[in-house]
């Protein structure tokens, strides 16, 4: 019962330093369509090209890649989630040691890639 009472307790005083404060201006973000970039940390606005459902609103980047591109970089995106898949099945079978799965995040890799 003892032990009990002291975990609970230094649960309530447990504290990780800068973890425990939250600036809660930073979780609101604000979007722009133009690019500026600067040499401080001071809160920025996201850009993007793209609304959340999926309709350009920032017209000069409507064509800016061909469209067979575009095909043939979201296949590479569908094949990164099914190895994705296919791999971490194996990790979980202690098939392989470790692997870290891309899922969500597939369009900054091909992305990234693609520019290149």
């Amino acid at each position: 019962m003892l032990s009990k009472a002291i975990l609970k307790q230094s649960r309530l005083v447990r504290s990780f330093g800068a973890m425990d404060i939250v600036n809660h201006d930073l979780m609101e973000h604000t979007f722009t369509s133009e690019i500026t970039f600067r040499s401080k940390f001071d809160k920025f606005k996201c850009f993007r090209i793209m609304d959340h459902d999926g309709f350009i609103t920032n017209k000069p980047y409507e064509n800016a890649i061909p469209d067979e591109e575009l095909l043939k970089m979201h296949d590479c995106m569908v094949t990164m989630n099914e190895v994705d898949s296919v791999y971490n099945a194996a990790q979980r079978q202690s098939r392989i040691s470790f692997y870290m799965t891309q899922s969500g995040e597939e369009a900054s890799g091909v992305g990234t890639a693609a520019a290149l």
